[in-house]
């Protein structure tokens, strides 16, 4: 199926009300060193920061990883939204129901490579944000990736017939152009590689579930995972996950 076909609203609502928390359990999962990509992500949000937004949610990682702040999750699905903990909200990522300068903080871990249009998503976080007010965030990335990375992850698209798909494709173009056109100025922008390790089938289904592979059947990714424990009994094995935090800080007013 063409990308340019694809009905994208439809089918991550449908994705995720069919497998609410998929996502999140992939990444709690994924480490590198000492942490997570939900831990990383929450490094970036100071301790001074008390009201803070966790904008596409989900089941609200990002709002256990800072117990004890005032965290306000906002996502569109309500089956996501079901499992989160605290204050939360059924929105639309390009229309939220809070004052301007209601925040300090809106963090979104890997949520902006999924909400379209993309400048208006942006355009509304520092709409929300008060002035000197953080906005942090994970994406996709395409590095940094071992050699042996780039073979696990060939041999397992072989498998699935397809790549794993994002609307903003696998890394989001001109994000620091679009950023700045937001009202931000970039902070900061790192990468880091994330390894999901792969024992048994149970793990293989959980990486394989959580990809967004519009047009490939149950019968493909079961092919996928299958061979994926197969490698995992022999040797525990590490699939890669690249992903990229940056931080931005609201300036002034999004540029029309």
């Amino acid at each position: 199926m063409p990308e340019n076909e694809i009905d994208w609203p439809e089918y991550l609502r449908e994705f995720h009300t069919a497998a609410p928390g998929s996502t999140e359990a992939l990444l709690s999962r994924a480490v590198a060193g000492d942490h997570t990509p939900y831990r990383w992500l929450v490094r970036a949000v100071s301790g001074e920061a008390r009201r803070v937004l966790d904008l596409a949610c989900g089941n609200g990682p990002v709002a256990r990883e800072l117990y004890g702040r005032w965290v306000v999750g906002a996502d569109n699905n309500a089956a996501q939204l079901a499992g989160a903990p605290g204050p939360k909200v059924q929105a639309d990522a390009r229309h939220l129901p809070f004052a301007n300068e209601a925040f300090d903080v809106v963090t979104c871990s890997m949520g902006l490579a999924v909400l379209q249009p993309l400048p208006e998503v942006l355009a509304e976080a520092a709409r929300v944000l008060r002035r000197g007010g953080v906005l942090a965030a994970t994406v996709p990335a395409v590095r940094p990736l071992r050699r042996s990375d780039l073979r696990t992850l060939t041999s397992l698209t072989t498998r699935l017939r397809s790549t794993p798909q994002f609307p903003g494709g696998g890394e989001i173009k001109d994000l620091k152009d679009q950023l700045r056109a937001a009202g931000f100025d970039v902070m900061e922008s790192q990468r880091e590689r994330y390894a999901y390790t792969v024992r048994t089938l149970d793990d293989a289904r959980r990486l394989v579930g959580a990809l967004y592979l519009p047009g490939t059947s149950d019968k493909r990714r079961e092919v996928a995972a299958v061979w994926l424990a197969e490698r995992g009994a022999k040797e525990p094995l590490q699939v890669a996950i690249p992903i990229r935090r940056i931080t931005a800080m609201r300036t002034k007013v999004a540029l029309h």
